[in-house]
């Protein structure tokens, strides 16, 4: 399958320039290759001088070597929360010192020979968010344990822990961004600007969607399968909506027998439309940045989303015959040059504003069928109904041949 130059799917797609013009007007991707080089304006890597690649280590792919120790982090997570091991505290240095100034950090003390000394040197830690003296269960140091506060009668080295949790339940509920976040914590540490310090916020990100990732699967007892997480089940981890028909949990027992005049009862509401504010750049790849959740909760599984989608690269997007339907017409014309992701399609639980197992995805080239229609069959996998309602903003247009549509999906999205 070939399409535009300017256009790509995915993140990891495979780029191959075609040079005949009776083969392709345009540039040409080939999705069958494998990824040795990409195109960039009309240019191949094989025509341009790069400097030569450092050789790899394994911290060029922290995340990868991460994801092969997540299920000791997951149990180590688990331990911890509940009885722990009492020998796992260390022994710290001058312990009735430190236990002496929990409330008074900014203090240093004389040792030998009238040598100050700071009290985190001695093991003294300031865990944000506890009262004195009680421990943290989940400390994490301050960004290369270098904070400093600077007081009215001097500067301190401060041995300072704050918790992932404090940064996740803050983005919920003040919406704060996680690069506001750590630029809190930069200016926190100098404020002055003056100091130069390494940039961890690279760093900060991946732990950050490690921990969630953690939270999400001991959330849903994933560390407690004897075949580990990777036995985890598509949509096992999607929090399904209480008020919705849910088979086996809210419905009355004999409720599929009823006549057809009461099938609204038990009527499955669902609302389709896209986001094109949800861009995503074209900076890294699949293999270098993996999913940690493949097709768990939301989000569709993405190696056979991409794959459905380059067997679908020649089909032409049909026009719509309805008044200012852009979205629909001028999907072909999406700006995509760059991007890994030009928005992203939803199906959501129209009467409660949930968000549906696998009905989320991105879209790589504008509001196409091909997405959408992947999406809704995705989301409906498995689902026990006797009435459907959609509800879409181009639905006059996109219900024309769905289930001939349908046809071309994989077997496991056809719906009886």
């Amino acid at each position: 399958m070939h399409m535009s130059g300017r256009h790509v799917i995915g993140e990891n797609s495979t780029a191959i320039l075609s040079t005949s013009h009776a083969e392709c007007k345009d540039t040409c991707f080939d999705f069958s290759e494998a990824d040795n080089f990409f195109t960039m304006d009309g240019v191949t890597t094989s025509d341009m001088d790069w400097p030569q690649k450092h050789k790899r280590t394994t911290a060029d792919h922290p995340l990868l070597i991460w994801l092969s120790e997540r299920d000791n982090y997951l149990a180590e997570l688990i331990r911890i929360d509940g009885r722990g091991d009492v020998g796992d505290i260390a022994v710290m240095i001058y312990k009735c010192t430190v236990a002496n100034h929990l409330r008074l950090p900014t203090h240093r003390v004389d040792e030998v020979f009238f040598q100050r000394m700071s009290l985190k040197k001695l093991g003294l830690r300031i865990q944000l968010g506890h009262p004195v003296g009680q421990h943290c269960i989940l400390p994490h140091q301050a960004f290369n344990d270098d904070f400093i506060l600077i007081d009215t009668d001097g500067i301190y080295e401060i041995g300072l822990d704050f918790l992932l949790q404090q940064y996740q339940i803050l983005s919920f509920k003040s919406k704060a961004s996680a690069y506001e976040f750590y630029h809190t914590l930069v200016h926190l540490t100098d404020n002055t600007g003056l100091s130069k310090r390494k940039d961890h916020y690279e760093s900060f990100m991946r732990m950050v969607h490690e921990w969630c990732h953690l939270k999400m699967v001991k959330c849903f007892s994933r560390g407690h399968d004897p075949n580990g997480v990777n036995a985890t089940s598509p949509r096992e981890c999607a929090v399904l909506c209480p008020a919705c028909p849910q088979p086996g949990k809210n419905l009355p027992h004999g409720w599929e027998d009823v006549t057809k005049a009461k099938w609204w009862l038990y009527a499955i509401f669902v609302a389709i439309d896209a986001n094109f504010r949800l861009k995503r750049h074209n900076v890294s790849s699949n293999k270098v940045d993996p999913s940690l959740a493949k097709g768990w909760a939301y989000f569709v599984e993405e190696t056979e989303y991409k794959a459905f989608l380059g067997q679908c690269l020649g089909d032409e997007q049909e026009k719509s015959m309805c008044s200012s339907h852009n979205t629909v017409n001028m999907a072909d014309t999406k700006l995509s040059q760059g991007l890994a992701a030009t928005g992203m399609g939803t199906v959501d639980c129209a009467c409660h504003n949930m968000k549906r197992p696998n009905g989320v995805g991105d879209l790589q080239k504008g509001e196409k069928y091909i997405n959408m229609d992947y999406l809704f069959f995705s989301t409906l996998c498995g689902t026990q109904l006797q009435m459907l309602n959609v509800s879409y903003d181009i639905a006059c247009q996109w219900h024309k041949h769905l289930w001939a549509r349908m046809k071309f999906l994989p077997q496991s999205h056809a719906l009886d």
